[in-house]
């Protein structure tokens, strides 16, 4: 699981900034949002341009480095903070997997450019180099060999070359590295919006959506999935066309989904379309939605926060829905409030001892975690 994230000079956040998940508290209720010490599933709110999207962009920013997974380059565009141009960005993630804690940091100039990088297992450094300071590469992962590689003319992840050019003794730290690999890997952020726009999890496919869902085996659940969410018309699908459409059916009468449908409702089928997996090999190791309930009324945000917390995969969502910020969906430790200069749970942000019956919402409103 990813246990923190400490970013620098990333674009909304100048200084150093870092979402940590492994400050959980010790409450009793809601134990499915914690695992292992580690927050599992988290909402992050905070006022508009205070970070929220840099921060789930931040966590995303490893897709690039360590997959061939789409990196959707064309949303960090705007990658160093304004005010720090002359200066790299700088991140530092700490990932735990059952008792290894695995610490990667790097330093780029632009999303492409990365001029340094030091992978640590267990607080022992396997992999370390730092182009501005010369072409020395340290490696002490077994079964890398000597390797004569020109820094200057490496433009990816010496970890992503490894990955893809060496066969690594089978030992615990090599296991451990596997380990971080396979969960970037499945990582996956999207936005519950009009596009399929998204980074990680897969390479990216031009195929219909419903084409997928039905090649998949998955439109028994579709149908299930909205009837739950409190949509009730029946939906039908042909492929007549050549290629797969949506329908809602009234009367014996097929009527074309694309054209009848809600902003809710698209938005909801897409939500379905990357979550359909839950639950299973491929499921996603870490999700992350940003505004996720953008169209959403509060009964439906919470069913999906509900269906999000019952899974395996690691969540983080951000939302301005404060009706959300409730003991009744997660617990203090799960909220965390973001500003360009902190990002801290609930449970963290004030001195106040926060029990199952405060109310949360009422509580953020008025200012008991003003930071």
């Amino acid at each position: 699981m990813l246990k923190s994230l400490t970013v620098k000079n990333f674009r909304a956040f100048r200084e150093t900034v870092t979402i940590d998940f492994a400050k959980s508290g010790n409450y009793t209720f809601n134990p499915e949002c914690v695992e292992n010490g580690i927050v599992k599933t988290a909402i992050v709110y905070g006022k508009n341009s205070n970070g929220k999207s840099s921060i789930a962009l931040a966590i995303f920013d490893i897709v690039a480095n360590l997959t061939d997974n789409f990196a959707n380059k064309s949303i960090y565009l705007n990658y160093q903070n304004a005010f720090s141009l002359d200066k790299p960005v700088e991140f530092r993630f700490s990932f735990l997997f059952g008792k290894n804690e695995i610490v990667y940091e790097y330093k780029k100039r632009t999303h492409s450019f990365i001029l340094s990088e030091k992978l640590a297992i267990n607080n022992k450094t396997v992999v370390e180099y730092d182009k501005t300071k010369g072409n020395d590469l340290f490696i002490s992962l077994v079964g890398a060999g000597k390797l004569n590689l020109n820094l200057e003319e490496l433009n990816f992840s010496i970890l992503k070359w490894l990955k893809n050019n060496c066969i690594l003794e089978r030992n615990p730290i090599n296991e451990a590295f596997n380990d971080m690999l396979s969960f970037v890997n499945k990582m996956l952020l999207f936005w519950s919006l009009e596009e399929r726009s998204f980074v990680g999890y897969s390479q990216i496919s031009e195929n219909n959506i419903i084409d997928e869902i039905v090649k998949e085996g998955h439109f028994e659940e579709l149908k299930s999935f909205f009837k739950e969410a409190g949509f009730h018309d029946e939906l039908t699908h042909n492929s007549e066309s050549g290629r797969e459409k949506l329908y809602f059916k009234y009367n014996g009468v097929c009527l074309d989904f694309n054209i009848l449908r809600s902003t809710g409702m698209s938005s909801l089928l897409l939500v379905f379309y990357w979550l359909r997996n839950l639950n299973s090999q491929k499921q996603p190791s870490f999700i992350c939605i940003d505004e996720f309930d953008a169209f959403y009324h509060f009964e439906l945000a919470y069913y999906l926060v509900k269906i999000l917390k019952q899974c395996k995969s690691q969540v983080l969502l951000t939302t301005h829905n404060t009706t959300l910020f409730s003991n009744d969906i997660l617990r203090p430790d799960c909220y965390y409030i973001c500003t360009r200069d902190c990002i801290i749970n609930s449970n963290n942000a004030t001195e106040k001892e926060l029990r199952e019956g405060h109310n949360l919402e009422k509580l953020y409103r008025g200012g008991t975690f003003g930071l």
